[in-house]
């Protein structure tokens, strides 16, 4: 079971209702997990000999309905998110100079269901050397303790592209592509080619959604790479939070359009 898997059935546990109704149209955990990876492998800098930094205070900017929304969870929810954000970079191999942190605020102008996510190194030892360090920087680290050992796999390659962030691009292993509608937990298997979603009848996927246009959205199947593409939607498309007109997917992917929220799935990989 991967990372953002058991944070899901940490976050079932903790919320204990069905999420489509919990959160039609507001920002979803998961969106927030897949975001929070994707921060700390875009945000990583390597330091040399294989040492890769990963940043380890992290925040999280809601509109004020989804700060209110996700409030009543809000020190629980925080605690999981660190903890997947830990498990993630442990995974990764990455090195941490503190315990991560994970912080909800408020933020008045972002609207309902967009959220915006932020990083930093810092260091409770010598916190003016480390906070605030620039994205992807590449600086020494005399001075301070030496680093532990690292875990898991060793990145050498600054351009090295993670699978999650950029999606799986050449291979053509055959596995099940699935989209998981959130809340009923419907399962739609992806065919070659096109896969269309909208709540028109002329959509492969239908959902009965009024923020859903006819022909909304589509996810491409080729080999082993899906790849969604709006096809000029009223509402727009977001994929772990941000709005895109192409991605690839990648397995955990969280879509949001109108009210509906589907989970990509690469079965088997």
């Amino acid at each position: 079971m991967g990372v953002l898997q058991r944070f899901e059935r940490r976050l079932e546990g903790m919320v204990g209702l069905a999420f489509a109704r919990l959160f039609k149209g507001k920002v979803h955990p998961a969106e927030i997990a897949k975001a929070l990876q994707r921060e700390a492998d875009e945000q990583r800098s390597v330091l040399g000999e294989g040492r890769v930094l990963a940043p380890n205070v992290y925040r999280v900017r809601l509109g004020e309905t989804d700060f209110a929304h996700l409030g009543q969870w809000s020190d629980q929810l925080a605690g999981e998110l660190a903890d997947m954000v830990t498990e993630h970079i442990e995974d990764e191999g990455y090195q941490i100079f503190d315990k991560v942190t994970v912080a909800l605020e408020r933020d008045d102008e972002l609207t309902t269901g967009i959220f915006e996510v932020s990083s930093e190194v810092a260091d409770r030892v010598r916190p003016d050397a480390r906070a605030g360090l620039p994205p992807m920087a590449s600086a020494p680290v005399g001075g301070h303790p030496p680093l532990p050992p690292l875990r898991g796999r060793m990145a050498t390659d600054t351009g090295k592209q993670n699978p999650s962030i950029f999606g799986r691009a050449g291979s053509r292993t055959t596995h099940s592509h699935v989209l998981v509608v959130d809340g009923p937990g419907t399962r739609h298997e992806l065919s070659t080619g096109r896969n269309v979603i909208g709540r028109g009848t002329e959509a492969d996927i239908r959902l009965p959604d009024t923020g859903v246009s006819r022909k909304h959205v589509d996810v491409v199947l080729d080999g082993d790479v899906a790849t969604v593409e709006d096809l000029g939607s009223t509402n727009g498309t977001l994929v772990n939070g941000r709005r895109v007109t192409r991605q690839p997917l990648s397995d955990g992917d969280v879509i949001r359009i109108g009210h509906s929220v589907l989970v990509y799935r690469l079965d088997g990989a």
